[in-house]
């Protein structure tokens, strides 16, 4: 059976995507997968499965999407798309990513004149998400982009799935109780389980950094905005700052373009000298060897809809690289901490403060809860687990 995967980013960096590829393939499946190529970029092969690549600037990908709401042009463009690849790969299956490529999946499939099952793969809770995305705040962007119309189009766009696959029970047990006839059977449970790979050893790199070795690190990995609760973090570090406590905060990740300015205020404020540093990028491979020289993991986000979805990637790379964990009151994430006894849990930023100082001041503890999360990971948060989960919803 052929299997065709439609995703609207450039694949090769979608830890989940790719996962889910590996266990499809393992399983005996043709991949096939349907993506972007931005112009001017290359990309690697990804072995065992064939990929096309819709070759536009990304410029030009942003601004179709951004009108999405007001004209759908970017659901035309990929609707088209998908019939094409439908029919030049003899799919079986299509599995589509994300919320709003769920109607040109569908559309596609129709236009194809074939009746293939349609699987979607929901990363976030987008209604709520897209809310929260700068790109959308201000009145004029409001305007154009309409972030409040995926709320009334969420049920159109799951309807059009045969199957359904979330990150979390509580995100599947949200979503059949505000739309009741949504059923649970319909539904696959995929967390972001990281994948384990015994006897291949990490890639190790000279870390670009030089941190003072009597601070505790404190780490943050991933997009640095406000609804990421980095600004908290930033604001407790102040108040450490001046009672002279041995800690710094390490953050490696993009940040948001409206707050930039605000970061970089606060990463060269005099008062922050020494206890902010900061690095745009960094390849997925060389995590590890950052995680090497931190002390803590921290996983601020925000408590909305978005982040009670599910527990983010970073959260299980931090178990992984057995490091306690630091993290907001997020349903999700609080469950998983407080079950595995791998971190503390806070809902205030004196409690986020206090965490900071009790795990600086111990380091038994910090080894015993970075133990107890890579035990978790190894025996039972792991991609090897959701195996039959995914392949489950294939038989619908």
């Amino acid at each position: 059976m052929n299997i065709g995967v439609v995703i609207d980013n450039e694949l090769n960096d979608d830890k989940r995507v790719l996962r889910e590829i590996q266990i499809l393939k393992e399983a005996g499946y043709g991949i096939f997968v349907l993506c972007f190529g931005f112009k001017n970029r290359n990309y690697k092969t990804v072995e065992g499965i064939n990929v096309t690549r819709i070759r536009i600037r990304k410029k030009l990908k942003d601004v179709i999407f951004f009108f999405l709401n007001l004209i759908p042009a970017y659901e035309w463009l990929w609707s088209a798309r998908i019939k094409e690849f439908i029919e030049a790969n003899r799919i079986d299956f299509l599995h589509v990513h994300d919320l709003y490529m769920s109607k040109a999946g569908r559309t596609g499939i129709e236009k194809s004149g074939k009746n293939i099952p349609m699987i979607l793969d929901l990363h976030e809770n987008y209604p709520f998400a897209v809310t929260t995305y700068n790109w959308t705040k201000g009145f004029l962007r409001t305007l154009i982009s309409r972030p409040s119309a995926w709320q009334k189009k969420e049920k159109e766009y799951l309807d059009y799935a045969d199957g359904i696959i979330v990150l979390s029970d509580d995100f599947r047990d949200a979503l059949t109780e505000r739309y009741p006839e949504l059923r649970k059977k319909r539904f696959t449970t995929l967390p972001n389980y990281p994948e384990i790979s015994p006897g291949e050893p990490d890639k190790r790199v000279t870390v670009k950094i030089n941190i003072d070795k009597s601070k505790t690190v404190v780490f943050y990995f991933g997009v640095v905005a406000e609804r990421r609760g980095v600004f908290d973090v930033i604001d407790v570090f102040r108040q450490l700052a001046k009672e002279n406590h041995p800690s710094a905060f390490l953050v490696i990740g993009p940040v948001d373009k409206k707050d930039r300015d605000r970061f970089s205020s606060a990463v060269n404020s005099e008062l922050l000298t020494g206890r902010i540093f900061y690095i745009p990028w960094i390849d997925l491979s060389e995590l590890s060897s950052y995680l090497d020289i931190a002390d803590i993991c921290i996983a601020p986000f925000h408590k909305n809809p978005q982040h009670e979805s599910g527990v983010a990637n970073k959260i299980f790379d931090y178990m992984l690289g057995k490091k306690p964990v630091i993290a907001s009151d997020c349903k999700p994430q609080k469950n998983l901490i407080e079950k595995y006894r791998c971190g503390i849990v806070y809902s205030n930023p004196d409690e986020m403060k206090s965490a900071i100082i009790k795990l600086s001041a111990d380091a038994n503890l910090r080894a015993g809860m970075g133990e107890n999360g890579y035990r978790a990971i190894l025996k039972e948060l792991n991609t090897a687990t959701l195996r039959d989960n995914l392949l489950r919803i294939y038989s619908i």
